[in-house]
């Protein structure tokens, strides 16, 4: 299966690289697609840069992502809320994402969309069932798309560049790879760091939300607002 799905996405690609602007509205379909149902997505964004290069890419990533993030909420929230809370109600990180959205709000979805700490897909399901409002959450999840779309378009970009040099097509200099290569290093080095500055936030509101539920009592006014988030479904 999984074999199968990654000569689907290369054949994609081999196409979209020879389909112009028809290949690129495709690319964002296919895109938003894969996220929407909780595929992998990040060859493609690989194969993005490889094709339309690191400034063309970046934007046209961001954009996919945003979509499939939509997508998801809208149909957590408003298509089939009733059937995605029996399914995924129970499961602990399900609660968990509710709660996180429920009382940081956009700031948490900015959090976990520029750092994969949990698959952007669950976020997205998991913040319709929540308080936060549409474009908030759009908005949140747009900027927080930005830096991992740019990482892995670089990384495509120049791995696209070194097939063409290559095969002789755009041959460079020293002082250019030397730059490509410099480039590289310090996007493995803000992929890495941002990932373990997103884990450290969510480790750290994790310890707190424990901190609080353990002092609370039954008359915390807080413990009812949490459980008529999750029932009500904002106008």
């Amino acid at each position: 299966m999984e074999g199968s799905y990654a000569d689907f996405l290369a054949h994609s690609l081999e196409w979209i690289r020879h389909s112009g602007w028809v290949g690129a509205v495709w690319f964002v379909v296919l895109f938003s697609g894969t996220s929407f149902l909780f595929l992998p997505a990040s060859f493609l964004t690989v194969g993005a840069g490889a094709i339309y290069g690191f400034w063309i890419a970046v934007p046209l990533v961001t954009a996919a992502s945003t979509l499939g993030a939509a997508a998801s909420f809208l149909t957590s929230r408003y298509l089939a809320r009733k059937w995605i809370m029996r399914k995924m109600g129970q499961d602990a990180r399900m609660q968990a994402l509710e709660k996180a959205v429920g009382s940081e709000g956009w700031k948490f979805i900015l959090i976990s969309r520029i750092s994969p700490i949990v698959p952007h897909t669950f976020v997205s399901y998991a913040a319709g069932l929540t308080q936060i409002g549409f474009w908030r959450f759009l908005f949140a999840s747009f900027l927080g798309f930005i830096p991992m779309s740019a990482a892995y378009s670089y990384v495509g970009a120049l791995l696209g560049s070194a097939v063409r040099s290559s095969a002789s097509l755009t041959p460079h200099d020293p002082v250019t790879w030397t730059l490509y290569i410099l480039g590289l290093i310090a996007t493995i080095v803000v992929i890495a760091w941002s990932g373990i500055a997103a884990s450290r936030v969510w480790k750290a509101w994790v310890t707190t939300r424990e901190e609080r539920k353990a002092s609370s009592t039954p008359d915390d006014p807080e413990l009812p607002r949490e459980a008529s988030a999750r029932d009500s479904t904002p106008a």
